[in-house]
């Protein structure tokens, strides 16, 4: 019985060392409902939950052929939950577009971008969106205004509440400009 344990053993050592792992390595961004869901501005997200709650997510598609985007989010349930149609700002729609439940105010929608400027969140590139809500995550955006420096694009974002929020100056990937 001994003996048998131990080539057991041996084997079970030889075979551990046999195995060649392979690691993996992605050549492209993985596209999940639960990356298509991170990447959409923060009023679209909070409809999505008021509306849908913790429905499981198939696929969002945003769609650029009306004057204004579009979101449309697919559950993996279709016949329990129907396809939700939102605007960027947050509005419910109808399947022909006309908004069904407006768009709420509160100060962290309100950090979705500001028209003073003529250029909101939803018109930034994902980067410059990433490092706003990482510097300021519940701070109330006052106005982006996009900047053309030496040929760069930069983007200047100013809040609400200056005294616990500086100005952002941030170049299109994100960077804060020197």
């Amino acid at each position: 019985m001994k003996m048998h344990a131990l080539w057991s053993m041996v084997a079970a050592a030889a075979l551990c060392g046999c195995v060649e792992e392979h690691p993996i390595t992605y050549h492209q961004p993985l596209i999940s409902p639960g990356g298509e869901f991170a990447m959409l501005p923060p009023a679209v997200q909070n409809s999505v939950r008021s509306q849908a709650g913790m429905a499981e997510i198939a696929h969002i598609i945003k769609k650029t052929d009306s004057p204004a985007g579009v979101y449309e989010v697919y559950f993996r349930n279709p016949d329990l939950y129907p396809p939700l149609f939102l605007a960027t700002d947050g509005s419910v729609l109808n399947p022909d577009l006309t908004v069904s439940v407006g768009a709420s105010r509160d100060t962290i929608a309100a950090s979705t971008g500001s028209v003073a400027s003529g250029v909101k969140m939803d018109d930034l590139p994902m980067s410059v969106v990433v490092s706003i809500r990482h510097r300021a995550p519940t701070a109330e955006v006052d106005s982006i205004t996009r900047v053309l420096s030496d040929g760069q694009t930069l983007y200047q974002v100013t809040f609400k509440d200056p005294e616990h929020n500086q100005p952002l100056l941030l170049h299109d990937d994100g960077r804060l400009a020197l």
